[in-house]
């Protein structure tokens, strides 16, 4: 019994080993690191890193799954009781700080979408996880024209947050933008 459970800790530490060493490439740059880089990153035998993980895939699925694991714990508490824009602040600072915190890691992500499967499964699922977390936050949005929620969406989504920075904005200015924006577009909903 003990033998076994010794190799089950050991494949288990062996595989978070192999994932801290992804995660590391990924966050050094390397958006697409191969199987033998990670190997040599975790010091671990190429071997055993496919003996761990059938493919590139299966070892990318998990590093997603540990991000948006890490992200779901960094959630923080926003009162609902707070003024609509004030809860509308918050929110875009929790984005901004999740893009900031994982940036490579979702710029890997979304260019390795178009050839992993399970990324164009689960892609989606953390999108619409991250709008409830908004409606949760502001359940206001519900109330306003569709059009407008899916442009308050677009606004917060890492694609405008990426497409402001490279237009040269700083954070301060990235989330002034994206605050004038939802805010337009949730005070001329009524109209």
């Amino acid at each position: 019994m003990s033998q076994v459970d010794g190799r089950i800790l050991r494949s288990q530490k062996s595989q978070s080993i192999i994932l801290d060493a992804i995660i590391k490439l990924i966050n050094s740059g390397n958006y697409y690191p191969t199987a033998e880089e990670v190997a040599k990153e975790s010091g671990i035998a190429i071997r055993t890193v496919f003996r761990q993980f059938d493919d590139m895939e299966s070892l990318l699925m998990k590093v997603d799954e540990s991000i948006n694991n890490k992200l779901l714990y960094d959630e923080k508490i926003i009162k609902l009781d707070l003024p609509l824009l004030n809860r509308l602040e918050l929110i875009i600072e929790e984005r901004l700080y999740y893009y900031d915190k994982y940036e490579n890691i979702m710029i890997a992500t979304v260019t390795q979408l178009p050839k992993y499967k399970i990324l164009q499964k689960k892609y989606p699922e953390y999108q619409k996880l991250l709008r409830k977390r908004t409606e949760k936050i502001i359940p206001e949005l519900l109330n306003i024209k569709s059009n407008n929620q899916e442009l308050i969406d677009a606004s917060l989504s890492f694609g405008f947050y990426q497409r402001l920075k490279f237009q040269g904005l700083d954070k301060s200015n990235i989330a002034k933008s994206i605050y004038n924006q939802c805010k337009k577009l949730i005070m001329s909903s009524g109209e």
